[in-house]
């Protein structure tokens, strides 16, 4: 999955709400002079006309490659060369046409050009759509035959080895034409929520710092930052009250994008959605059970530091509205320049070659920070251009939260970079159960060199709540919506009758399981039981648990980097220049993570419980 969609999606899941800004003067753009160069993908729009229509007039020539796969394995090598390369050339249009729409959103001559890449990604899938069906009539045993004649045929082992897998769970041509024609109707639940959520769903305004402010999905969860408690108390209660009153509505969507998945697992012969949503990737499912058990066992910590949190609060009660609010006023606003080389000096665990690597990045004109009309929102990273420095995308503000962003985006940077220059294209893409280790394993080294650098009590205060945060929104939080996301996909496989009261019952359940309500200092306010509604990324078929391995596994290598585990660091690049040449989880499990054992999760807990323990051992200590 390309870096901009996968990172797109997960900022929306995942906000950066750290609970503070880090504000001083205004009079310098904080981001001054950070815009990519997109020269490299190609050297202005002509040329990127010109390879468009080449591409476009090589495709007729695929229809002469149907049926001639079997016919020794000069053929088949040459058949999936040549469809390999223009697939590669693809991405790079593509990624050219992206990043230039979302340098300026208003420039139609750019949104036209992904409508026309988008096009062309489409006819070229239509003109190879015969690959899959005759690799699996030539077989196993006679393909793993013209691999052995032909040596050159290595390149692309892995990718004909993802088709035919999937041998046992292949219909009859017919059949697969009609799973085929049901995924169009399968992704048009997700096409009525966001257009429902985006831009018909009414929302309400709340005053707040003498403006009327309408909430949406982002609005909302800025108004939670708000330091007025009942700004923040009237912004949840719109919001959620909102959420409620669509539940009905909302519940009937997810249940349709759920029935499909359940669908399609009973007419492969899978055992369960979760199986056929994992095939792509090989991963079993019991990890996904051990991760939630584990992560059962953190809950104890979280809900210490929700009390840390009432204290410093001043409230009898804590309410969800009061999770993100900063304990601490901070004023500090950096500039790119300073938040580069602060990332810089807290990745040393990583070793000087990555750090001179990154530097190197940093100064390669392949980022683009500043804020302008037009600009797209959000922060990714798009490495589909193989060979070339993968593109950062962000808004830099000058807070904390922006500096953080960086890290995570140059996470990904390096990572597509090792993997892309240690495997040939075919084998360069990683999968998201890896996607985010490197990005986490950044912000997390970032967080404890701001703590180690913090000079007074209140500066360290800051920093360790920043560093909770980080694991509680990318992580814990995270592991409610997994856990939610994998109960209502196994009451859809049992055919259980599925509402949006009925949604609204199983979130409910689980988010005062994990925040320790409805005692007498946490309140989970009946409106809240609706927020699943909210979280989009509910429709991305197990993204969720993905993300959380990775993050779990990036806990495990900053334990072991901050402990100067020179075998564990090894063992870190090897996974990252692995790419996608093989699953995930003999990658994770060779790099020391194993995804099935309960201990590789201990770290994450561990860690948790040391920022809690370090932040109450510094409140009580005299101001």
């Amino acid at each position: 999955m390309p870096c901009w969609l996968r990172l797109a999606y997960i900022l929306t899941l995942f906000p950066l709400l750290l609970g503070f800004s880090r504000y001083a003067s205004d009079d310098v753009d904080p981001a001054q002079g950070a815009i990519w160069d997109l020269r490299p993908l190609f050297p202005n729009n002509t040329a990127w006309d010109r390879e468009r229509e080449q591409v476009e007039a090589a495709l007729p020539g695929f229809a002469t490659l149907k049926g001639t796969l079997g016919s020794d394995p000069k053929a088949l090598q040459s058949a999936l060369e040549r469809i390999s390369d223009t697939r590669q050339r693809l991405r790079r249009l593509g990624a050219y046409a992206h990043l230039k729409a979302d340098e300026d959103t208003t420039v139609e001559e750019n949104q036209a050009r992904v409508q026309l890449i988008t096009g062309l990604q489409a006819r070229f899938d239509e003109s190879t759509s015969f690959l899959r069906p005759e690799i699996l009539a030539l077989g196993r045993e006679r393909i793993e035959s013209f691999e052995r004649a032909n040596p050159e045929l290595r390149r692309h082992q892995r990718p004909v080895e993802l088709i035919l897998r999937k041998q046992a769970h292949t219909l009859t041509s017919e059949a697969e034409s009609v799973v085929a024609a049901s995924r169009a109707l399968r992704l048009q639940p997700v096409s009525i929520h966001d257009t429902f959520m985006y831009a018909d769903m009414p929302w309400p305004s709340v005053q707040t710092d003498n403006k009327q402010v309408r909430l949406d999905s982002e609005t909302y969860y800025d108004t939670l930052t708000n330091p007025d408690r009942e700004v923040r108390r009237k912004a949840f209660e719109a919001f959620t009250s909102t959420l409620t009153s669509y539940q009905r509505t909302l519940g009937a969507v997810l249940a349709a994008y759920l029935s499909g998945a359940t669908f399609e697992a009973k007419v492969r012969h899978y055992p369960s959605s979760l199986a056929l949503l994992l095939a792509d990737d090989a991963m079993p499912e019991s990890p996904f059970h051990t991760l939630l058990a584990e992560t059962d066992k953190g809950l104890p910590a979280i809900h210490r530091y929700i009390q840390v949190r009432r204290r410093m609060l001043h409230v009898d009660q804590l309410h969800l509205y009061d999770l993100y609010v900063p304990l601490v006023p901070d004023s500090h606003r950096y500039h790119l320049e300073q938040a580069e080389d602060m990332i810089l000096k807290a990745l040393t665990p990583l070793g000087a070659q990555y750090v001179q690597a990154l530097s190197d990045g940093f100064h390669g004109h392949s980022m683009h920070a500043i804020a302008h009309n037009g600009k797209a929102p959000g922060a990714y990273t798009n490495d589909d251009a193989y060979g070339v420095q993968p593109y950062v995308l962000t808004t830099f503000s000058g807070s904390f939260d922006s500096v953080s962003a960086v890290a995570h985006e140059w996470g990904h940077a390096m990572h597509s970079r090792l993997a892309q220059t240690s495997q040939p294209f075919e084998t360069s893409d990683y999968s998201p159960f890896i996607g985010d280790a490197p990005s986490l394993t950044n912000e997390m080294l970032l967080s404890d060199y701001g703590i180690a650098q913090a000079k007074n009590r209140s500066e360290k205060i800051v920093a360790l709540s920043q560093a909770i945060d980080l694991l509680r929104g990318s992580y814990f939080n995270v592991a409610l919506y997994a856990e939610f996301e994998l109960a209502a996909h196994e009451a859809s496989d049992r055919g259980e009758p599925l509402t949006g009261g009925r949604f609204s019952e199983m979130y409910c359940g689980l988010v005062k399981h994990f925040y320790g309500g409805n005692g007498d200092l946490f309140k989970v306010d009946d409106s809240a039981c609706s927020l699943w509604a909210n979280v989009g990324p509910l429709y991305l078929d197990f993204y969720i648990y993905k993300y959380m391995t990775a993050t779990s596994a990036a806990a495990y290598f900053v334990e072991g980097l901050e402990k100067n585990d020179t075998v564990l660091r090894a063992r870190y690049f090897e996974l990252l220049k692995s790419g996608g040449s093989e699953d995930p989880y003999l990658l994770l499990k060779r790099a020391g993570f194993d995804p099935a054992s309960a201990s590789s999760y201990q770290p994450m807990i561990r860690r948790l419980e040391r920022l809690v323990d370090q932040l109450e051992a510094v409140l009580a200590q005299p101001e």
